[in-house]
């Protein structure tokens, strides 16, 4: 609870994983011991404003999850199989969340690294604004890039951010935008997307610099590093 607001969070996990390389998905491998899918669940179960986790898997992994991972989680309310696409997957699990519910966090099941001040700071803006997500700035120079490798512009760096999860909604808000999403058949690039395309003001927070997203194999020798720090 937060503010006696119920606060439910997706994790999106329902991905195979490619460019990692395994035959295993990315969110089954191990850091320190761990599947990267459980530390990414231990944080948001020990946090004290989640009340309930909505777990999005990949339909083949469906019964191994919910028989040998949700178990040992009581905030894990249920286990839905995703969508050919992550909008899809997300959706499902909009559809699934208690009718009680006032805030949504939305997060990358290979985000593992997230912290409770970083979910606490979510909600608290979605709470207050509606429409919240964690950024951080961007480092390289980034140019943009025409169809033959010439390059176009260079982007004013300054004015640029980098997104992270969790991205945290009031919960009616972003249903109703996945719906209109769902019935254009649009497609987006992330959650907060689609809530700035159908005209909602979202804003941003600080982000983590070690709230990495886990894709590729260096990825996971990072985040070995990382999970011997934190």
């Amino acid at each position: 609870m937060f503010q006696d607001k119920y606060v439910a969070v997706i994790i999106v996990a329902a991905g195979r994983g490619t460019r990692m390389g395994s035959d295993m998905p990315k969110q089954y491998l191990t850091i320190a011991g761990k599947t990267i899918l459980d530390t990414t669940l231990y944080k948001f179960e020990k946090s004290n404003e989640i009340d309930e986790i909505i777990l999005i898997v990949n339909k083949e992994d469906l019964e191994f999850v919910s028989e040998n991972v949700a178990g040992s989680y009581e905030k894990v309310k249920s286990v839905n199989a995703g969508g050919s696409t992550r909008m899809e997957s997300v959706f499902e699990g909009i559809r699934a969340v208690s009718n009680n519910c006032d805030i949504v966090l939305i997060h990358d099941g290979v985000r593992p690294f997230v912290s409770y001040n970083l979910i606490s700071s979510c909600v608290e803006g979605a709470y207050t604004h509606k429409a919240c997500i964690p950024v951080i700035d961007v480092t390289d120079t980034i140019k943009e890039v025409s169809g033959d490798g010439t390059v176009r512009n260079t982007l004013d760096r300054s004015m640029l951010r980098a997104v992270q999860t969790p991205q945290a909604f009031d919960y009616n808000l972003i249903r109703d935008c996945y719906i209109k999403a769902v019935t254009e058949d649009a497609v987006f690039t992330d959650d907060a997307s689609i809530a700035e395309f159908y005209g909602h003001k979202v804003i941003t927070i600080d982000g983590l610099s070690r709230n990495m997203k886990i894709t590729t194999p260096l990825d996971l020798r990072i985040a070995e590093i990382f999970a011997s720090i934190y």
